[in-house]
């Protein structure tokens, strides 16, 4: 049996920012972004995975390098996220943290 496999895709940084940030400003819906961009949820869901470890590198403490400052949107963004009722990103966080913990000896 012969299949036919479509070649794979490659979406650039900003387009998965556009895409996660569009999640989380609840302008669209993970179903909605998944069929736009033809894609599954489980790999929006490694995107959205990606950029909150992102978020963790770059706020942590330890680190020494200065980080530029953040973008203002995007930190109305967070404080509007993590204030709302909704908790998505509270819990990814706590989803990445457990795994986090699990992996460390």
């Amino acid at each position: 049996m012969n299949t036919i496999r479509t070649p794979r895709r490659a979406f650039d940084p900003q387009q998965k920012i556009t895409a996660v940030l569009s999640l989380w400003s609840e302008r669209r819906t993970s179903a909605q972004l998944c069929q736009e961009l033809d894609i599954s949820a489980a790999l929006l869901g490694q995107w959205q995975n990606l950029a909150i470890e992102g978020m963790l590198r770059a706020l942590d403490p330890k680190k020494k390098d200065p980080m530029p400052p953040i973008n203002l949107r995007l930190s109305r963004l967070i404080e509007k996220k993590l204030a709302g009722p909704s908790g998505k990103l509270e819990k990814r966080l706590r989803a990445i943290q457990k795994g986090k913990a699990a992996m460390s000896p």
